[in-house]
């Protein structure tokens, strides 16, 4: 019989070994994990407290900006309507912003160490849940003071959270292969999320956006991610099917074309750290 190549034995790995390399792997995500939760407030003086901080003030702001400009907030109070979407905008943007120079922070892992590439990003959007579970507990405070009812639709959060870090990651992922060869793209990284919240329904609700333009701007997946945390929480509703699906397949289309041009630039970071 003809031996396997060395691309083919790739396909006999033996089950116990192929077990030992995922609980490898997942042990080294917990233990960046960990680090990164750690040394991000380690010389705060507010500490955690920079987890509530970022979103509710700019909730105020959006408030303040309501006094000016006429902001429809669908029959909901427009603090809990500014919240309730701010809370995932923010995980987002800090999570993709943490991804950008997560491969240049680990440079002297990645020369020394062979490992899967992704598990830095991987663990920088992980690391960024912790203050999204801070900031989501005011959230909730909120939610008992304007006492919203809460049901079953409340299961869905699993789901769209887990919708939410996989455009996270498939943002932040292209960020950090194209950012390890070119510092502009992880300079420019808050100019375009800052212009990716114009172009999101986090000041304004999807009913705002004219009908004809709006399956061109549900082509942005956190158009389905926002309005799915509103649905849940202020509606006690499931997420609308038509942004949820179009958050859904556009998600996929950016993991299967980030990932593979990540995973091609993976293999020039040692040679360019």
């Amino acid at each position: 019989m003809e031996e396997p190549s060395f691309l083919t034995k790739g396909l006999y790995i033996n089950p116990s070994e192929r077990s030992r390399r995922v609980a490898r792997f997942f042990s080294l995500l917990m233990a960046l994990v960990v680090r990164d939760v750690t040394s991000r407030y380690r010389r705060s003086s507010l500490g955690m407290w920079w987890a509530f901080l970022q979103p509710f003030i700019l909730m105020l702001l959006f408030n303040m900006l309501r006094g000016f400009v006429n902001i429809p907030s669908d029959g909901v109070p427009y603090i809990l309507f500014s919240y309730s979407a701010l809370v995932p905008w923010t995980f987002f943007t800090n999570a993709v912003a943490a991804c950008g120079p997560s491969i240049i922070t680990n440079a002297e892992v990645i020369k020394k160490i062979a490992l899967p590439r992704e598990v830095f990003p991987l663990a920088a959007v992980t690391a960024t849940l912790f203050d999204f579970v801070m900031s989501a507990i005011l959230l909730a405070g909120l939610m008992v003071w304007f006492k919203v009812p809460v049901g079953l639709s409340l299961f869905w959060i699993i789901p769209l959270v887990i919708l939410m870090a996989a455009t996270a990651f498939a943002i932040g992922i292209l960020l950090a292969g194209l950012g390890t060869f070119r510092k502009d793209f992880i300079f420019a990284t808050p100019f375009i999320t800052q212009a990716w919240l114009f172009v999101t329904p986090v000041i304004y609700p999807l009913s705002s956006v004219p009908e004809q333009w709006k399956q061109l701007y549900m082509l942005n997946p956190m158009v389905g991610v926002i309005e799915g945390f509103r649905n849940v929480l202020l509606k006690s509703s499931a997420p609308s099917a038509e942004p949820i699906c179009f958050a859904v397949v556009m998600t996929i289309v950016m993991l299967a074309i980030s990932w593979p041009i990540f995973r091609r630039l993976s293999s020039y970071f040692a040679d360019v750290l």
